[in-house]
């Protein structure tokens, strides 16, 4: 299986994000898992070109080289069957789209629910220079450079354009 970082920018990714931190010893269970997954993983008998990672100790990023053989609606189907087996064995959240992480004053990830996001930069929680996480993106390229963005970049600029 090839690293992540072996994998052009033109990939597919899917970045799943945790409610919590995985322990240690969680990511030890996680990573032989996505690893045996990923040694399989087809679409319509072709071998993927894909690879994972496990980022920050909270997301699970899944990448294909779809220049090589593109992820079929089953080979996708599978792995969020595989992400999903990870979800219940681990008593965490990962599929909670509403979160959105950030690195708090302690550059640790922290997360908060999209409704609360105008009060977050109302109470100074948030500011236009805070490191917000995009799970939005769609190519390993955009993960690689844009991943992480100040506040002030993202969609969360329209409430300091409202409290400045």
């Amino acid at each position: 299986m090839k690293s992540i970082n072996q994998l052009p920018d033109s990939s597919r990714i899917w970045i799943y994000q945790s409610n919590r931190a995985f322990t240690t010893e969680e990511q030890e269970n996680i990573a032989p898992l996505l690893a045996q997954f990923i040694s399989t993983w087809n679409a319509h008998g072709s071998e993927l070109d894909a690879s994972f990672s496990i980022e920050k100790n909270q997301f699970i990023i899944i990448t294909v080289d779809e220049g090589v053989h593109a992820a079929s609606g089953c080979s996708i189907d599978k792995s969020v069957g595989v992400i999903r087996s990870i979800e219940t064995s681990l008593n965490v959240s990962l599929f909670e789209r509403t979160n959105v992480a950030y690195l708090n004053e302690k550059e640790e990830v922290a997360t908060f629910k999209m409704t609360e996001a105008k009060g977050m930069v109302t109470e100074g929680k948030l500011q236009p220079s805070t490191l917000i996480f995009d799970n939005t993106i769609q190519t390993l390229g955009d993960f690689r450079s844009r991943w992480i963005v100040e506040a002030n970049d993202s969609w969360l600029k329209r409430y300091f354009k409202i409290t400045a």
